[in-house]
């Protein structure tokens, strides 16, 4: 009797968990048809070779789901796993681009380290939830972009509108592929890459800030859930330079014990900011310039704590480039000596 009830007992389980499994596969296979739909690298009919990329995209998403119970599949991996395959299936190098499955994998697994939380709904008030990292980016937004911030708010415009597929794709659905692939290689060479997606997050809103504050609901929710087309390079560049001008103001600030206005017109802001601390170009009005007719003595220090700030930030930058090298040469096994070792 009892060697008969573990029996039934095991067959309940095993066709349980092959539900299970069969949810979970049609469930991906359903998001995963839809990614790049126009992308000729899916759609190649030679061998069948498109319906074979998509079946590897399913596989890689299906074991990762088996692997990490506590996050599963959610909408949205698959755009990220489908532009990693893309790239590493194209690889110059026929070898490594016979591994590109495997190899996808491998990179979608790492990037889900930092980035998992946000698809873990107890994790989602978490400042690595999704609703801490669209909090942090908002309150970006609003220190340097009130206005916009403001006329958001009052068009009834939920952040939660946009900015989750945003973070939740890294932007792959909103930029054109050649782009997407550009703005990630900025990504995977910063070290804080949740910092990254918020600074370039905000400058996007801000690109667009003139469009946005002529609009209403309707126009404002086009322009953010249908980004118009862009140069990346000048978005990585403007939200590159927001950092550094608020880190210099930072540190001035509370290094220097000087006052945020007087920061604002000690330190020049670099060309590509759009807007910081609610000025145009992040440059302060001349109604304000306390450096004119201050001491000498005052206009001394003032120079000295922007000069240290400016070299306390070289210090940092250069520090930070020192540890991604590193890092890098140990994700990838590469030594001074090793240039035949594989590389991404």
């Amino acid at each position: 009797v009892n060697s008969e009830s573990s029996k039934s007992h095991a067959n309940k389980e095993k066709h349980s968990q092959f539900n299970e499994n069969t949810d979970l596969l049609e469930e991906i296979r359903k998001d995963v048809v839809r990614t790049h739909p126009d992308l000729q690298f899916f759609l190649e009919a030679r061998e069948n070779l498109g319906q074979r990329r998509y079946a590897a995209i399913e596989r890689i998403l299906f074991i990762w789901a088996k692997l990490n119970k506590g996050v599963r599949y959610v909408q949205g991996m698959n755009e990220i796993v489908g532009t990693m395959y893309f790239v590493l299936a194209n690889d110059s190098n026929k070898e490594w681009a016979s591994e590109a499955e495997a190899d996808t994998y491998f990179l979608f697994n790492t990037l889900m380290v930092e980035m998992r939380d946000i698809f873990v709904p107890d994790l989602d008030d978490a400042d690595t939830g999704i609703q801490g990292r669209m909090a942090n980016m908002i309150a970006l937004l609003s220190l340097h972009d009130p206005e916009v911030r403001c006329h958001l708010d009052d068009c009834g415009i939920d952040p939660a509108f946009y900015s989750i597929r945003w973070l939740t794709t890294i932007l792959s659905r909103e930029f054109f592929l050649p782009d997407t692939i550009r703005m990630w290689d900025s990504m995977f060479a910063s070290t804080h890459k949740d910092n990254f997606m918020r600074y370039v997050c905000v400058t996007m809103v801000m690109m667009i800030r003139e469009d946005l504050l002529k609009a209403d609901f309707g126009k404002c929710l086009r322009l953010l859930q249908s980004y118009p087309p862009t140069n990346v390079d000048q978005l990585l560049e403007s939200s590159r330079a927001l950092w550094i001008y608020e880190s210099q103001i930072t540190l001035a600030c509370h290094k220097g014990g000087i006052s945020l206005p007087r920061a604002l017109t000690a330190i020049t802001p670099p060309p590509a900011v759009i807007m910081a601390y609610g000025l145009s170009g992040g440059i302060a009005p001349e109604k304000y310039h306390p450096t004119k007719d201050a001491p000498e003595l005052q206009k001394s220090s003032i120079r000295n704590t922007v000069r240290d700030a400016n070299m306390s930030m070289a210090s940092t930058m250069a520090t930070a480039s020192k540890s991604l090298l590193g890092s890098a040469r140990g994700f990838f096994g590469l030594s001074k000596g090793s240039g035949q070792n594989k590389s991404a």
